[in-house]
């Protein structure tokens, strides 16, 4: 089992969106988390205007708060904060204004949009928030129809877009098949690797067995450059 993961893409705040339901669900898998890996969590609830619109300082209370119990139970895991950004027209000037949140306070923007929507609204999107100052994060690439098409994915990466895929895709968890990512994953196309945990019950850890295909598959410096290399990077925030 690989240790000293970091996981940049998880739902295990209480009560903020479609994540864990309560507090002791949260501390339930944060140690399912701890015992397959994971030392450091950034979390991620989703920002999705008029849906899911959690304020920044309960957000970063409810981190603190974890972290303590966390500590008080010898859990040896560092908590961060973010968000996952839904894009809207209004996003980067909340970004700007502080009210969403970037990944552990850097500059990287976790975001996802419409599973349905269009390569040129996508592109847009994305490009508007690296001419604001931003390094956007792809959230679950792997699951927009439009990038079906690898030179889609060629020229995101190009223009400096970041590319996270879901641990459970590697395994077929989740609704897309697993052939055609593991591909991906070999040719060095996925920039960062995240559970999208939502709990004990709602997409729980796997990564585990996701590691240990990785450890089998994938070439040591690809492993490198997306377990460690890419999310020091949002860590240190370059």
């Amino acid at each position: 089992m690989t240790t000293g993961i970091c996981d940049m893409h998880c739902h295990i705040l209480p009560k903020l969106d479609d994540g864990s339901k309560s507090v002791d669900e949260t501390i339930q898998a944060i140690e399912e988390g701890v015992r397959q890996g994971i030392r450091t969590m950034i979390a991620t609830p989703h920002f999705y205007p008029g849906r899911y619109e959690a304020d920044v300082q309960t957000i970063l209370q409810k981190v603190e708060n974890i972290q303590l119990i966390c500590q008080e139970q010898n859990l040896p895991v560092r908590l961060y904060a973010g968000q996952e950004c839904f894009y809207y027209s209004g996003l980067l000037e909340q970004l700007k204004e502080g009210s969403v949140l970037t990944l552990a306070g850097s500059r990287y923007v976790l975001v996802e949009f419409s599973p349905d929507c269009i390569y040129s609204q996508l592109f847009y999107g994305l490009s508007e928030l690296i001419r604001g100052g931003y390094l956007p994060v792809l959230a679950h690439f792997e699951r927009y129809e439009c990038l079906r098409k690898e030179e889609r994915l060629k020229e995101l990466k190009d223009a400096g877009i970041l590319l996270q895929m879901n641990y459970d895709t590697l395994l077929q968890r989740g609704l897309f098949g697993k052939t055609r990512w593991r591909t991906l994953m070999k040719s060095g196309m996925v920039d960062l690797l995240g559970s999208d945990c939502h709990g004990m019950m709602f997409r729980p850890y796997h990564v585990d067995e996701a590691c240990r295909w990785l450890e089998k598959n994938v070439d040591p410096k690809l492993r490198q450059r997306m377990l460690e290399r890419n999310v020091q990077k949002i860590l240190n925030r370059d």
